[in-house]
């Protein structure tokens, strides 16, 4: 085994599927009518939903190739970019963003300027999330993949199926709060097929071959148990400290 994982490499790049913001107002602030979407993106939403039972709406449009999306909510901001399901697309590869190097760096300065606004509300929680992808070959190829991510894991690549690894290693914050910062990761290696759906179900008609990949979903988070208020002028800088942790995990894998 030793030698197997001497002769595993990383992935050559990892690709985002979803990436995300979410934010926990603090009980004080109240998050009232925003302009949040035209102030950060510069435009009106291509499509924009109001949920009045719950206080909140969605917003969504194009972004970088991808699906912008704000999900408001009475107690909780999510700012997402989502892959586009496109079955053209899909039908020989796994739909992506693009490399999670390049896109992040879209992705970050979205939330910096919502940030600055006048109407971003002060916080209790705050956290990072990604899907990320490196496609492969085989299942094989997959869990030779892992094992280089996962050095406390012994993986089996030919004699063994199923693998999902999940771990959280909190780490305290050399940011600007106090205590420990949760670093959950999730590692499998997923396939995905395209098929025709029929009234009854999915049917024998298969439209695409089988796509494998590399699956890393990320959550990194501020503790629930800090008390104190992350306010408005430091949620950019905490949320950077996330994201360097999160890239930290994609490059490196599951280290202390």
């Amino acid at each position: 085994m030793t030698k197997r994982k001497e002769a595993a490499s990383k992935c050559a790049e990892w690709y985002a599927q979803i990436l995300r913001l979410t934010a926990f107002q603090s009980p004080e602030s109240i998050i009232e009518s925003t302009n949040w979407w035209n102030d950060v993106i510069g435009s009106a939403p291509d499509e924009r939903t109001l949920k009045p039972k719950i206080g909140g709406s969605r917003e969504s449009g194009s972004f970088e190739g991808g699906r912008l999306i704000l999900d408001v909510a009475v107690n909780r901001v999510d700012w997402l970019l989502v892959a586009i399901e496109d079955i053209a697309a899909t039908s020989e590869a796994i739909s992506t963003i693009g490399p999670f190097n390049s896109i992040i760096d879209k992705f970050v300065p979205l939330v910096d300027r919502w940030s600055k606004l006048a109407t971003c509300p002060s916080l209790n929680r705050l956290a990072f999330g990604a899907v990320l992808l490196c496609p492969v070959e085989t299942k094989s190829a997959g869990y030779r993949i892992l094992s280089s991510y996962l050095p406390d894991v012994i993986i089996d690549p030919e004699g063994s199926s199923d693998l999902f690894y999940q771990i959280n290693r909190p780490r305290n914050s050399k940011g600007e709060i106090r205590g420990l910062i949760n670093r959950l990761s999730k590692w499998s290696v997923i396939t995905m097929q395209i098929a025709m759906i029929g009234p009854q179900g999915p049917v024998a008609t298969v439209k695409s071959k089988e796509n494998r990949a590399c699956h890393l979903e990320l959550d990194i988070s501020t503790p629930i148990e800090y008390s104190e208020t992350i306010e408005q002028k430091l949620i950019s800088s905490v949320f950077n400290e996330l994201v360097d942790l999160g890239k930290e995990i994609a490059a490196k894998g599951d280290i202390r």
